[in-house]
């Protein structure tokens, strides 16, 4: 058993030696001297190799793989940059944007403030008309006394004796004293002395102011 066992190990021994002095050695000897030649030949050993290697069906998948890789990351760079362009532009037009608006902004508070300013104006013009026509709808003494100035003497005593002492003595006061004594004419007597006296001391009471003024 042993016997056999050596034997085989001898056949194996034998074979490995053989393979590698008829093939392997061989092989790369012809290889390396075939490198040489070509070399000296002044042709380039790896595009030589890199021609004869598309044959190869790996090494050709490999190669494909590869250059498509290289083209991927051009067009990727080349897509990014483009893109990158676009961004910039964008930015850009987005800045002129925001500089644009802010502008229109301020013109709009701008007008904002100047209509403010115009409501105000106008409140206080309205204001000052409505007071002014106020006081020009108000009638004086002075407007109630010419409107007595106008009518008949018999219809301005018939009134004039119907109405508070204070109100008739102060129109009849601002009227002429023709139209006075006309109206005081047609007064029955007693409103016409009562009047008439009023009238008297009134006129002593303004004499030393009139003395006075001169």
């Amino acid at each position: 058993m042993a016997a056999n066992q050596e034997m085989e190990r001898e056949e194996k021994g034998s074979k490995l030696q053989w393979f590698l002095f008829i093939i392997v050695i061989p092989t790369l000897f012809a290889t390396a001297l075939a490198l040489v030649i070509m070399a000296i030949a002044g042709i380039n050993v790896l595009d030589t190799m890199k021609k004869h290697s598309k044959d190869i069906p790996i090494i050709s998948q490999y190669i494909d793989v590869q250059k498509a890789k290289s083209e991927w990351e051009k067009e990727s760079e080349k897509t990014i940059e483009q893109k990158n362009k676009v961004i910039a532009k964008q930015q850009k037009e987005i800045k002129k944007l925001e500089n644009e608006l802010a502008t229109k902004q301020q013109e709009i508070n701008d007008l904002k403030t100047e209509v403010n300013s115009l409501r105000e104006e106008l409140s206080a013009a309205e204001t000052t008309a409505g007071e002014a026509n106020a006081q020009a709808q108000t009638p004086t003494m002075k407007d109630v006394a010419r409107m007595y100035g106008t009518m008949s003497e018999k219809n301005a005593a018939m009134i004039l004796v119907k109405m508070p002492e204070s109100e008739a003595l102060a129109i009849l006061s601002l009227l002429d004293s023709d139209k006075a004594a006309a109206i005081l004419e047609k007064m029955p007597p007693d409103d016409a002395a009562k009047y008439t006296s009023m009238l008297a001391q009134r006129a002593k009471e303004n004499s030393p102011i009139e003395e006075a003024a001169r």
